[in-house]
């Protein structure tokens, strides 16, 4: 499919649109009414951000696909494109689990059975779980840039490599990572593009 590299940018836009629907959340110090009252008044638009992001888990994997194929045929004699594809399904496979708990809060939230206490105990597991899909995210452009940095026949720009590169770096330090991954969104669309451009055959004169 030429056009299956594009999942990326989709991918990227219903996770963006997700993370805005989910809004501002209560926090890790927010106490189990304030959390209680939280999802239940937002049930609308915290299930459609939920749907949103499951999608998007599954389109990064076929992206994670597209891209590892390219990048296994610039070295096919070596191993790191099946570390793309393992960061693909890290980052989905953690978008898959957040959304799971979220799912809890959203259940329990109308529940007289659920205490406070174990709604804020879940909120702040709900809160604090980002390290599967920022990895994940981080594990796939690191092993991108490894790849294709020095490789003649690259499937993107030299730039875009030593982009994945840093960026790959940047998502595992502390406080960067956020940025860091932020701006590799940026990076798998402008990557998404480019192969589907490259895919596309060149019309005959």
């Amino acid at each position: 499919m030429r056009t299956a590299p594009l999942t990326g940018v989709v991918a990227v836009a219903l996770t963006v649109a997700a993370f805005l629907l989910l809004g501002d959340t209560p926090g890790t110090g927010a106490p189990g009414r304030e959390v209680r009252s939280y999802y239940d008044d937002h049930r609308a638009q915290t299930g459609v951000s939920l749907y949103l992001l499951v999608i998007a888990a599954v389109l990064f994997v076929f992206f994670a696909a597209c891209l590892a194929r390219a990048v296994r045929d610039v070295q096919p004699g070596e191993w790191l494109h099946r570390v793309v594809l393992a960061g693909g399904v890290l980052l989905a496979a953690g978008f898959l689990v957040g959304a799971a708990i979220t799912l809890a809060l959203l259940d329990l939230s109308d529940k007289s059975s659920a205490s406070p206490q174990a709604l804020q105990a879940l909120n702040v597991l709900n809160e604090d779980f980002f390290i599967p899909f920022v990895a994940g995210m981080g594990l796939m452009l690191l092993a991108t840039g490894l790849a294709t940095v020095g490789a003649t026949g690259s499937p993107v720009p030299r730039w875009l490599t030593w982009a994945a590169l840093v960026l790959g770096v940047l998502v595992f330090i502390p406080w960067v990572g956020f940025f860091a991954f932020a701006l590799a969104g940026v990076w798998v669309i402008t990557a998404s593009v480019l192969l589907a451009r490259r895919s596309t055959p060149v019309p005959e004169l």
